[in-house]
């Protein structure tokens, strides 16, 4: 979902506003590289928002006010805001339509919107895009966002001096960092494990497919909580540094996990079936790209390899990016930014 501009010549920033983390992260085109010019986070109470509308926009702006005035790391100049919403409120759907004048277009959108999507046509906002065009038929990418989400939204940039350059899913931004930093030639599943939730995207030439896992990387650390009577940084710190890998721990540690990875793994098999027996002339899905901090547990993606038997690589989407004139991002942080650095990747294409 994109807002008109007037200025499209200033510059923007990337803007990932999670459960209860904000990430920014600003870009400049560098020959053939993005350099990254600045970046951060900050931490807001999680009631601030509650089913993806943010409640208390004053809240949140306390928190982020700091980091606005002094970056993490570097500088952020711009006032112009690429944000995304969560993906678990956002449809997305790839339609097949015959080809049509321009004209009428947007209302054979809406006539499908009104058919697939459980939500009053006057609650959302919609977009599309044509992605390929043939004799008989096109697919038109439509993206449908409810207004009370998005509104507030644009509510928060206001109280916080910003203007929206565009709106869009954290899923279309988390695989745009990862499809420009990793070589997509082929059908590929993407799976960005948030703290709450997996969003999941079918990768072929562009979105197919988007779902939800209703649990992230905090549900592994709750219950290494309850399992291992340890409190709660303590058992991010032995995930984290131990996780599935070789240690003295890595029993206690598979039989606590073993159930809630083996339903992360079964609902992602879900997804790729799902895909495969209707999607578009029934491509098989030929690997898996994990993005998101749990991604990095040592044998996540080997254990879940295992379990789906499908190639499983990390997403990396710094590569590419030139840190030469800016602190390096640490480990465990770099994968939080990868929604952020999609959306900052929007950069001279606005």
């Amino acid at each position: 979902m994109k807002i008109p501009l007037v200025y499209k010549e200033r510059p923007l920033f990337g803007f990932d506003l999670g459960t209860r983390t904000a990430k920014m992260i600003q870009l400049r085109p560098n020959g053939k590289n993005m350099e990254v010019l600045g970046y951060g986070y900050a931490m807001f109470p999680d009631d601030a928002i509650v089913e993806g509308i943010i409640v208390d926009p004053q809240e949140i702006v306390k928190a982020l006010k700091p980091l606005m005035k002094k970056m993490s790391f570097g500088e952020i100049t711009a006032k112009r805001v690429a944000a995304a919403l969560p993906v678990a409120k956002v449809f997305t759907r790839v339609l097949e339509l015959p080809p049509m004048n321009p004209a009428d277009l947007g209302q054979a959108v809406r006539l499908e919107a009104e058919q697939y999507i459980p939500v009053p046509l006057p609650d959302l906002y919609i977009d599309y895009e044509i992605i390929e065009t043939g004799p008989e038929r096109n697919e038109v990418l439509m993206v449908a966002a409810p207004r009370a989400i998005a509104d507030s939204y644009i509510k928060l940039f206001d109280m916080l001096g910003l203007e929206v350059a565009m709106i869009d899913s954290s899923m279309a931004a988390a695989t745009r960092a990862i499809v420009a930093s990793t070589q997509l030639n082929k059908t590929t599943l993407v799976a960005d494990i948030g703290s709450t939730s997996i969003d999941l995207s079918v990768h072929d030439k562009v979105i197919r497919l988007t779902d939800t896992i209703a649990m992230g990387g905090d549900s592994l650390t709750k219950q290494l909580v309850k399992d291992l009577g340890v409190g709660f940084e303590q058992a991010n710190e032995i995930k984290y540094k131990f996780g599935l890998g070789p240690s003295g721990l890595q029993p206690k540690v598979m039989d606590s996990l073993g159930g809630p990875l083996n339903k992360m793994c079964a609902e992602m098999r879900r997804v790729i079936k799902f895909y495969q027996d209707r999607g578009v002339q029934k491509r098989k899905i030929e690997a898996i790209i994990v993005g998101g901090g749990s991604a990095s547990m040592p044998g996540f993606l080997e254990y879940m390899a295992a379990q789906i038997n499908l190639p499983v690589v990390l997403a990396d989407p710094w590569a590419g990016l030139d840190l030469k004139h800016i602190e390096k991002v640490s480990k465990y942080d770099a994968p939080m930014y990868t929604t952020a650095i999609g959306l900052a990747r929007m950069e001279g294409k606005l």
